[in-house]
């Protein structure tokens, strides 16, 4: 079964069909990073009114861990990121100027072994990035993307 989040609903559509159901949407590959610093931190990113995890689209030619970790450096101007094994991946979608968009965002663990300042990339409406204590992430992520939430589950933090 996979998830897929129509804003904040969430519907299950079953292996055998998810490949008929993605037929009706264009299709939009993403990486996205879990960032834990070495003081047992988690970065959180607030755009749009809600606490979420630095993602983006992938760009041509691009792998998708490459693109995971380049999403991460540009929205939190954190560079030299350790890569470490993908988390899941989550399913959303959205209207785009009248074209249906099904993302798919692959979702890795990072670290961050170095004490860099956090940039938050303001062109992405992104306004604050914080390091947050893995007892208070339920606070942080109450009633932000579902997906978002999904995540922290299959990392087991939640």
């Amino acid at each position: 079964m996979q998830n897929v989040y129509f804003e904040r609903d969430r519907i299950c559509v079953d292996d055998a069909s998810f490949a008929e159901f993605c037929s009706h949407f264009t299709e939009v590959p993403a990486g996205g990073g879990l960032v834990r610093n070495r003081e047992g931190k988690y970065l959180l990113i607030y755009r749009h009114g809600l606490w979420d995890l630095p993602k983006g689209k992938q760009e041509p030619g691009e792998d998708i861990e490459t693109c995971a970790l380049r999403e991460v450096e540009e929205e939190t101007g954190l560079h030299n990121l350790q890569l470490g094994e993908r988390i899941c991946i989550t399913h959303h979608t959205y209207q785009l100027f009248g074209q249906k968009i099904l993302k798919h965002t692959y979702w890795y663990a990072m670290t961050d072994d170095r004490e860099e300042p956090l940039l938050p990339q303001v062109e992405e409406d992104i306004s604050r990035a914080e390091w947050v204590e893995k007892e208070r992430l339920p606070e942080y992520l109450e009633g932000t993307y579902p997906s978002i939430v999904e995540v922290f589950v299959s990392a087991g933090l939640l």
